[in-house]
């Protein structure tokens, strides 16, 4: 895809002819609506069509396709950001920015299935905030790009574990999994590190004792943590 074939950098308001029945907004609403509801594979050019009480010829005025209507949906998201000032402390802000983000994710699970050909206005605004977030760690440009990719890849895996109903540690069967395999075979760090966690000790940074979402809340923000301090060590 080229610059020109960005949905954001089209010249005019769509193809000639009457004036526009709908905005770009709109079209993002009724997509963000049936993807909430349905899912995103029940995304379409009809269903959208179905949805506004139009033909689907009538939307290519506006779209391309599908993947138009994907890069509405995730920037339409992007919306629902609310950007406090920057505080200077690295850890702070970005941890607001991610929270945000996962929260976003949450009301939208379909939000980790897709990924956005092109940035739109409120996909920059988060990346801009997320840069300033960063910017008093002194990196360059290619150190500050990379480390937004990567809490953002992280802050998606992770919401996209939560949203397939997997908690903190899933991604290897689970804690109770490990356990359970701890008694059939011989792993001393692995025990090391769960026996600490279980008594309460740096490992685990608690009693065991806590729900799921207190644990979920607790590895998402040790993700960002670990991040950060490969990306600006010295925060």
């Amino acid at each position: 895809m080229t610059v020109s074939d960005s949905i954001w950098l089209r010249s005019g308001t769509g193809r000639p002819g009457p004036r526009p029945a709908y905005t770009l907004d709109q079209l993002a609403d009724a997509c963000v609506r049936i993807a909430d509801e349905d899912g995103i594979r029940a995304l379409s050019m009809r269903r959208l069509a179905d949805a506004l009480g139009t033909a689907p010829a009538s939307l290519y005025r506006y779209v391309s396709g599908k993947t138009d209507l994907v890069d509405l949906m995730v920037d339409r998201a992007g919306a629902e950001y609310r950007f406090a000032p920057l505080t200077g402390d690295v850890r702070a802000d970005v941890l607001d920015i991610a929270e945000q983000s996962r929260a976003i994710h949450r009301r939208h699970p379909w939000l980790s299935q897709v990924t956005a050909t092109t940035l739109g206005p409120n996909s920059m605004r988060y990346l801009d905030h997320l840069v300033g977030a960063l910017a008093p760690a002194g990196l360059g440009p290619t150190a500050t790009m990379t480390g937004v990719a990567l809490l953002s890849g992280w802050i998606t895996n992770f919401a996209a574990q939560e949203a397939a109903g997997m908690s903190a540690g899933a991604a290897g069967g689970g804690a109770a999994h490990i356990a359970a395999m701890l008694e059939h075979g011989d792993y001393p760090h692995l025990t090391a590190l769960m026996t600490g966690a279980s008594a309460g000790g740096p490992a685990g940074g608690g009693s065991g004792a806590d729900d799921g979402s207190d644990a979920n809340d607790r590895a998402f923000r040790a993700g960002i943590d670990a991040l950060l301090f490969g990306i600006a060590p010295t925060r």
